[in-house]
């Protein structure tokens, strides 16, 4: 008999949604005849209020209002605070849940986003407390305490770091908590040859020898990366820049706005896309945010990357790791990013070094651990 998998997330970034779909695509390629997977979006379209709250209010409040996300950022971590939070959350989507692992016959429950976490545990308690609840922190350095607010569930974490802090800080049995290489795309787990590097170029119309700095953002665009374009121009180098903006309507239109202003032929515009691992791995420079997918997928193709912002409380542990490792720059003036840029470019050998620095990380992509401790987990085996 088939197990049937559930992966619960919320659009709140790409961060939940896409090591959710990794990981289905994964379970389902490689063992169809063991699993059946379903994606669950643990806000319903009657839950109005908590998609924008939590959905349209992180997009707003991270990118235009920092000051405001990080004050709510700090508040949720005052247990009090946090337990009304759940609270809220669980009268609205809890019976929903209910309802879904009814229906479908969902026998382990993997959980990808911290609000759902006590919804998830107060489900599973009524339709049969015997079904496991694994909760994967998808911040890999610096977690929101309410990833470990509810006890009775496996953890999974992505560096030694929050392994101890689960284990010192936040009460949890060494047994209950696994840590695992970071995951994602299977398009990263190589860089690409010189071979597929030129095909790339050939095919977005890049000369060979050009040289390259993406500036990306995730999916709503890299903030401030106007600024970044405007002084690019009337710097009048050669190099070619690259901005995808993602689903920004408004930044990908200043930034075209701004080519035609200069007559520009050495900036190059993209929307949202679908090859990004095409973009970095041709890419001689990276100016980015500090989200965690972003980090890992930079690292594991060996490019030198410079952050010109993260969201305060949970992206600042992925900066630092690069930081501290002589990886990248955290840099916020687009001048000195852009020097900076134009120094790894015209010094090989910084450019070397810093490359060299990535290697000794050991980024290795963390899919197949995860898979295999999901997959061979007992069924039944709920924390009681």
């Amino acid at each position: 008999m088939k197990q049937k998998i559930a992966f619960l997330y919320l659009n709140t970034g790409g961060g939940h949604v896409a090591p959710a779909r990794a990981l289905s695509k994964a379970l389902n390629e490689n063992f169809p005849d063991r699993v059946e997977t379903t994606l669950f979006n643990g806000f319903s379209e009657r839950m109005w209020a908590c998609r924008f709250f939590f959905e349209d209010g992180y997009k707003i409040s991270s990118n235009y209002f920092e000051a405001s996300y990080v004050l709510f950022y700090r508040m949720t971590e005052i247990p009090l605070v946090m337990r009304f939070g759940n609270y809220f959350v669980s009268i609205h989507g809890e019976n929903h849940l209910v309802r879904f692992l009814r229906n479908e016959g969902i026998t382990k429950v993997v959980c990808l986003h911290e609000v759902l976490i006590m919804m998830a545990r107060k489900a599973i308690d009524r339709v049969d407390p015997s079904i496991p609840l694994i909760t994967l922190v998808t911040d890999p350095f610096t977690a929101h305490g309410s990833w470990f607010y509810v006890k009775r569930m496996e953890l999974v974490v992505f560096s030694e770091k929050l392994r101890k802090e689960a284990v010192e800080r936040h009460g949890f049995t060494p047994d209950r908590v696994r840590s695992f290489p970071f995951m994602f795309s299977r398009a990263y787990d190589r860089p690409y040859t010189a071979a597929e590097c030129l095909a790339v170029r050939e095919r977005l119309g890049i000369a060979p020898d050009r040289k390259v700095i993406l500036v990306a953002g995730g999916g709503e665009g890299l903030k401030s990366a106007d600024r970044i374009v405007s002084l690019f121009l009337r710097q009048k180098r050669d190099e070619l820049l690259v901005v995808v903006c993602g689903r920004n309507r408004l930044l990908r239109f200043q930034v075209n706005q701004l080519a035609e202003w200069y007559k520009a032929s050495n900036v190059m515009t993209f929307g949202f896309v679908d090859f990004m691992p095409d973009l970095l791995n041709i890419a001689d420079c990276v100016i980015t945010k500090g989200g965690a997918s972003t980090v890992m997928e930079v690292l594991a193709v060996g490019k030198p990357v410079i952050f010109s912002t993260f969201i305060r409380g949970q992206e600042i542990g992925n900066v630092l790791h690069v930081v501290h490792n002589g990886a990248g720059w955290y840099i916020k003036k687009p001048r000195e990013i852009l020097a900076k840029a134009y120094e790894v470019i015209d010094n090989p050998e910084l450019a070397r070094d810093v490359r060299k620095n990535i290697a000794r990380l050991g980024v290795r992509n963390g899919v197949d651990y995860v898979v295999r401790f999901i997959l061979e987990y007992p069924e039944g085996a709920g924390i009681p």
